[in-house]
């Protein structure tokens, strides 16, 4: 069977013989199909009319295209079916753009799910206190356990360079530039500027009247953005505490 597989896929193409078809189409899915033959079995398949081998050929070639590219079936290809090769070419480029945007969206989701930690560090710094940073009228110990909040150890460092800056201007100092920039998305979050803790809350919830058009919807994208990936967070969290046995 293995020796004769692509003469039986064409015998059972031209005698109409499904079955036939279908038992060659899994022979060379399991372990039949390789980078050396699947140029010739994907023009094979396209006259066969096996629509299934012809998915998983072009899978193989866009997976291992600097091997395909090398094989002698390529070559040959190249030279008598000229439009074939640029039709897998186009999906080679159109498999790796589709695997960069993916990259891109899960990079994108990090940073997100990034600031909605700092967005609950500093509130956790600015409420409660953790170890030696905190508000005055918090008893603090910073021999106290590990703390709960990932990004506070570095919020802290953030926080203790903001209040000591002698620059503190936004735009006159990055690390100042990005805590102005944590303190208003943190404003833009608040639904109870009156009551609270996070410094210049209020102050930012009155400036976003003066802010430009431009700069409002960007900064709404961006509080959706992390509002999703709040919301992904605690829908896993529930999901998680759902599955735990008591």
């Amino acid at each position: 069977m293995k020796k004769y597989v692509l003469h039986l896929l064409v015998l059972a193409h031209v005698f109409s013989v499904p079955s036939l078809k279908l038992v060659c189409t899994q022979n060379l899915e399991h372990g039949l199909l390789t980078t050396d033959n699947v140029i010739d079995v994907l023009q094979l398949a396209r006259l066969c009319d096996a629509p299934r081998l012809n998915l998983l050929c072009t899978r193989l070639i866009v997976k291992s295209f600097k091997t395909v590219a090398k094989s002698e079936g390529w070559k040959v290809m190249r030279q008598s079916n000229p439009k074939l090769e640029q039709e897998l070419l186009e999906s080679v480029v159109e498999a790796d753009s589709r695997k960069q945007e993916r990259l891109r969206k899960i990079e994108e989701k990090k940073i997100y799910l990034q600031l909605y930690d700092a967005m609950e560090a500093l509130v956790h710094i600015c409420r409660d206190g953790c170890r030696t940073i905190g508000p005055h009228d918090k008893d603090l110990d910073e021999n106290q356990g590990p703390c709960n909040f990932p990004a506070c150890k570095g919020l802290e460092s953030l926080v203790r360079h903001f209040a000591a800056c002698k620059t503190r201007v936004p735009g006159g100092c990055v690390h100042c530039k990005r805590m102005w920039q944590l303190l208003e998305l943190h404003s833009r979050m608040c639904s109870e500027p009156d009551i609270c803790k996070i410094p210049l809350c209020r102050h930012f919830k009155e400036k976003v009247q003066q802010q430009s058009k431009k700069d409002e919807v960007k900064w709404k994208v961006l509080v959706s953005k992390v509002m999703v990936a709040k919301k992904a967070v605690n829908s896993f969290s529930s999901s998680a505490a759902v599955s735990v046995p008591v």
